[in-house]
C-alpha cells in the first residue's frame, strides 16, 4: 500500500501520544518519552531527501518531519539565478514545488509510512528593516494591515499580555510598531508565508519572530495564526518566544531561577493562549549552525517548567521545537518534541564529499567518469541517511511502525 504525507492533524496527534507529561503534571519515566527528528533539507534539495526519507523507511518505519526554510526554498527557487532575478513570492512558490515533488516521489520509491512536510524558519522582518524583496509587493495584497486594524492589533495584544507580566512599550514604539504593522515589508513577509503554505500545506509550519518585543510578537502571531485557521489549512502553528543563540555570537545564554523562570514561563503560557499556537519553541541554550567542538547543555529545568505551565494556563499541550539541535551536548528527550537538525546533515554532506576528492584528488583532475560520476552523491545521501538514523534512535522512535506490527 502507498504511503502519503501526514497532515497537522496526524502529526499533532503523534506530538500528543509522546506528550512528556502524565495526566496529573508529572514527567513519565524517561524510557516512555520520544523526540521526533525534524531534518532539513536544502539545495540541491533531492541528495538530503533521499537520505531523509530512506532512513523514515527502514526497519519498519520511523516518523520523521522534512522541513524546509523559507530560505531554503527561495534559493531553491531562484536556482543558480541571482536574487532579483526571479521574484522573491515565485521563488518561494518554485522552491516549494520542488521540495514538494522530491519528497513525494522518495515516499513512493520507499513507502515510508510516517513523512510530514514543515515549513521552518519563515523570517518576519525586523522593525524598520527592509529588504530587497519588498519592491515585489503589490498594494492590491490581501496580507495588507491598515493602520485601524494595527492599532487596534496591539491594543489587544497589550491588554491581554499586560496580565501575564509582560512590559507596555513607550508611546513612540507603540507608533513604530503601527508603522511596521502597516508596512510593505510586513505585508509581503505574511504574502511569503501564505505563499509557502499553499504550496507546501505543510503539517507544522514556523513563523519566525524571535528578535520581536513580546507585545508585538503576540500581535503579529495571533495575526498570522488567525490567518492559517481562516484559509483552513491544517498545520501545527509553531510561535516562537525569544531568541536562539548564533554560532560567533558574544551573547551568553542566561538560565533563570525561581520568580524571574515562572515569570519568564508565565509570560510564554499568556501567548500560546492568546495566539492559539499549537507549536512552540524558546531558547533553551542552543545555537544554530554550532560547530564540531561547541555544544550546549539543554535548559531542562526551563523546559519542564515552561511546558507545564502552558498546559496549566492554555489547556493543552504545546510541543516544544528545538533550534540548534546539532549543536546539543544531549538531547532533553520527550520534553523536546521536534528536534530540528540541519548543519549535521550539510556537515555530514561535506565531510563525505571531501573524503572522496582527497582520496581520487589525481583521476578526477585527469577527468575520469569514474572519479566524477553520480555514485559520489548516491554515497553522501546514505551518508545523511545514516546521520538520520542515529537521531532517530536518539530520540527513541527508531523502527517505531516496525515494533508495533503483529
Amino acid at each position: 500500500m502507498k504511503k502519503s504525507l501526514v497532515n497537522g492533524t496526524q502529526l499533532y496527534d503523534m506530538f500528543e501520544a509522546y506528550n512528556p507529561f502524565g495526566p496529573d503534571l508529572a514527567l513519565k519515566p524517561m524510557e516512555e518519552r520520544r523526540t521526533i527528528l525534524a531534518a532539513n533539507a536544502n539545495f540541491p534539495f533531492g541528495l538530503e531527501i533521499a537520505g531523509f526519507v530512506s532512513a523514515a523507511a527502514q526497519e519498519g518505519g520511523s516518523p520523521i518531519i522534512i522541513q524546509f526554510s523559507g530560505n531554503a526554498l527561495a534559493r531553491a527557487g531562484r536556482g543558480i539565478a541571482a536574487g532579483s532575478e526571479v521574484p522573491y513570492l515565485e521563488a518561494l512558490r518554485q522552491g516549494a514545488k520542488m521540495g514538494l515533488a522530491i519528497t513525494g516521489s522518495y515516499i513512493d520509491t520507499y513507502n515510508a509510512p510516517f513523512v510530514a512536510i514543515a515549513l521552518d524558519h519563515f523570517a518576519i522582518p525586523d522593525v524598520g528593516k527592509t529588504s530587497a524583496d519588498d519592491a515585489c509587493y503589490e498594494e492590491a495584497s490581501p496580507y495588507v494591515v491598515n493602520r485601524e486594524s494595527a492599532v487596534s492589533m496591539l491594543e489587544k495584544a497589550l491588554e491581554f499580555s499586560s496580565a501575564y507580566g509582560v512590559p507596555a512599550p513607550g508611546k513612540d514604539e507603540f507608533e513604530a510598531w503601527v508603522e511596521y504593522l502597516s508596512s510593505a515589508a510586513y505585508a509581503n513577509a505574511v504574502a511569503g508565508f501564505m505563499v509557502c503554505l499553499e504550496e507546501l500545506n505543510p503539517a507544522w509550519a514556523m513563523i519566525d519572530t524571535e528578535e520581536m518585543p513580546p507585545v508585538l510578537n503576540y500581535a503579529v502571531t495571533r495575526h498570522v495564526c488567525d490567518l492559517v485557521k481562516e484559509r483552513g489549512f491544517d498545520a501545527v502553528l509553531e510561535a516562537e518566544y525569544g531568541s536562539t543563540g548564533q554560532a560567533g555570537s558574544s551573547e551568553e545564554y542566561v538560565s533563570l531561577q525561581d520568580e524571574e523562570l515562572h515569570a519568564f514561563a508565565r509570560q510564554i503560557a499568556g501567548y500560546i493562549k492568546y495566539t492559539g499556537a499549537r507549536g512552540i519553541s524558546y531558547p533553551i541554550g542552543m545555537e544554530h549552525a554550532a560547530p564540531l567542538d561547541r555544544r550546549h547543555e539543554p535548559d531542562t529545568q526551563r523546559l519542564e517548567t515552561v511546558q507545564r505551565e502552558i498546559i496549566k494556563e492554555a489547556g493543552y499541550y504545546a510541543p516544544f521545537a528545538q533550534h540548534g539541535g546539532t549543536g546539543a551536548k544531549e538531547l532533553a528527550k520527550g520534553l523536546v518534541a521536534k528536534n530540528n537538525i540541519n548543519t549535521h546533515f550539510l556537515v555530514t554532506i561535506a565531510q563525505n564529499l571531501l573524503g572522496h576528492f582527497m582520496e581520487n584528488k589525481e583521476p578526477v583532475e585527469q577527468g575520469k567518469k569514474s572519479a566524477c560520476g553520480s555514485d559520489i552523491y548516491i554515497a553522501a545521501a546514505k551518508a545523511v541517511s545514516d546521520a538520520a538514523v542515529e537521531k532517530m534512535k536518539e530520540g527513541g522512535t527508531y523502527g517505531w511502525f516496525g515494533a508495533r506490527l503483529p
